[in-house]
C-alpha cells in the first residue's frame, strides 16, 4: 500500500516548524490524506499563510495554525493549553521544529537560562510530549522525533553534561548534533516509558534536504554558495516528508516503537554511544529537571 492510499480521516496530527520545508510538505501530505492538521511555528504570518495554502490546495479545511516557540517553556505551556482547549484528542505529534544557526559565535540563552539550540531541539520536544501525553494515550498516539544523518560524522559523540549551555566551549554545529543525539536518546527512553500507555515513539534520520528558495538570503555570500552546491546533492522536502507520513500513518507501525528510520523508510541503527543506558537515564533525569516535569 502506497502512502497516498492511507486513510487519515478523523486523525489529528500536530507538526512543529510546519510553515516551511519538510514540515510544511508533511502537513500538506497528511491533510491530503484527510487528517486534521495543526501547524505550529513561531512566525504567525508565515504560519497562517502555510495553513491557508494547504487548505486551498488540498481542499481540506481542517488545518489550524497555532503559535508556539519551542525554545520557550512559557510558550510551550501556553501552546499546550490552546491544544487542550481546541482539540479533545491527538493521534500524531511530529517534533520537526529545529534551531541550527551557523552564524552563532557564542551561545544564546532562553528566558529559562538554557542554551537556545539545546532548548529548541531537545527540551522543547521533551516538554511538549509530556504535556500532551494524556491526549495521545487516548488514541494510542504516535510521537515522531527528528535526528540527522550528519550524526554519522560524530560516532563517538555523547552528551556532555558539563557543557550543555556552552559553558566550556561552544560550536553551533556541535551544539546542534548534540541536541539531535539527545533527541535519539529521548526517543529510546520515552518509547520504554510510554509503551504501557499505548504510545509509540520513533525517530527519523534526515539527510541533506534542499532548503526552500529564499530561506538562506540572510546568511553570508559564502554560505549561500555552499547551500547552492549542497542543493544539487540533496533530496527534496517532498521526498523527505513521505517518511514523516510513513511513520505517522502506516498501519504497519502500530506496534513499532523505539526505532530509527532513514529516508527510505528502513530501520537503521544509531551510534553505539546513543544506546548507552547510563547516559540515556541521566539525560532523562536532567531533561525532566530542566523542564520541571514531575511525572510521565
Amino acid at each position: 500500500m502506497g502512502w497516498q492510499e492511507w486513510d487519515m480521516d478523523g486523525k489529528v496530527c500536530l507538526i512543529t516548524g510546519a510553515n516551511a520545508g519538510i514540515g510544511k510538505r508533511a502537513a500538506f501530505q497528511l491533510a491530503k490524506l484527510g487528517a486534521e492538521v495543526i501547524i505550529v511555528c513561531r512566525n504567525e504570518v508565515s504560519g497562517k499563510m502555510a495553513a491557508e495554502e494547504i487548505i486551498t490546495k488540498t481542499e481540506n479545511a481542517r488545518v489550524t495554525f497555532l503559535k508556539g516557540d519551542l525554545s520557550s517553556q512559557t510558550s510551550i505551556h501556553q501552546l499546550s493549553r490552546e491544544i487542550h482547549n481546541q482539540f479533545d484528542r491527538l493521534h500524531v505529534l511530529i517534533h520537526n521544529a529545529a534551531n541550527f544557526d551557523l552564524s552563532m559565535k557564542k551561545p544564546k540563552f532562553t528566558e529559562e537560562g538554557i542554551e537556545t539550540i539545546f532548548a529548541t531541539n531537545h527540551l522543547g520536544p521533551v516538554l511538549l510530549s509530556n504535556l500532551l501525553v494524556d491526549q495521545l494515550k487516548e488514541e494510542k498516539g504516535r510521537i515522531i522525533t527528528i535526528a540527522s544523518k550528519g550524526l554519522l560524522a560524530y560516532p563517538f559523540m555523547t552528551v556532555d553534561f558539563q557543557n550543555l549551555n556552552g559553558e566550556q566551549s561552544f560550536s553551533p554545529t556541535k551544539a546542534y548534533y548534540q541536541s539531535k543525539l539527545a533527541q535519539l536518546m529521548f526517543t529510546y527512553k520515552a518509547a520504554e516509558i510510554l509503551q504501557p500507555k499505548g504510545i509509540t515513539v520513533n525517530a527519523i534520520r534526515v539527510p541533506s534536504v534542499q532548503l526552500d528558495e529564499g530561506r538562506h538570503e540572510e546568511v553570508s555570500a559564502l554560505l549561500r554558495t555552499a547551500y547552492k552546491i549542497k542543493r544539487k546533492f540533496s533530496i527534496t522536502p517532498e521526498q523527505m516528508a513521505r517518511t514523516y507520513v510513513y511513520l505517522a500513518a502506516s498501519p504497519d507501525l502500530e506496534q513499532i516503537t523505539g526505532k530509527y528510520f532513514d529516508e527510505e523508510n528502513n530501520m537503521v541503527y544509531s551510534s553505539k554511544k546513543s544506546y548507552d543506558p547510563s547516559v540515556i537515564n541521566k539525560l532523562w533525569e536532567v531533561s525532566n529537571q530542566l523542564t520541571k516535569i514531575e511525572q510521565w
